[in-house]
């Protein structure tokens, strides 16, 4: 890493930062939202709505990592990028593990024997 020490605006990640990344991602995530709204709003019962939505938003997840978040493989990023990867299993598993939890909740704790 050749920047300077002294001077914080030297620094390769503060040189990542850019108004125009920051608009355009923001461009890109209303636009793809409205379009998920429009969709969501004029969907009746399409098979294939969740789909579509769903892909959208992870197009939107995907366009906010790589524009906010400058996930990429160069030399200054690396590491940024390696404990994404390291952290994202983690957090699937701690939504995962939530959603089954209050997704059976109802059967652990309801007493249906006692009720009758």
């Amino acid at each position: 890493m050749a920047h300077d020490a002294h001077d914080p605006l030297k620094h390769p990640e503060v040189q990542l930062a850019s108004g125009r990344a920051y608009g355009t991602a923001f461009l890109i995530a209303i636009i793809l939202m409205t379009v998920a709204l429009y969709i969501a709003r004029h969907a009746v019962d399409a098979p294939h709505t969740m789909l579509v939505l769903s892909g959208l938003a992870g197009l939107v997840v995907a366009v906010q990592l790589v524009l906010l978040l400058h996930l990429n493989l160069s030399s200054t990023q690396r590491w940024t990028t390696v404990s994404f990867v390291l952290a994202f299993p983690l957090f699937v598993i701690a939504v995962g593990l939530s959603m089954w939890m209050f997704h059976s909740l109802d059967a652990r704790t309801m007493l249906m024997g006692l009720m009758h």
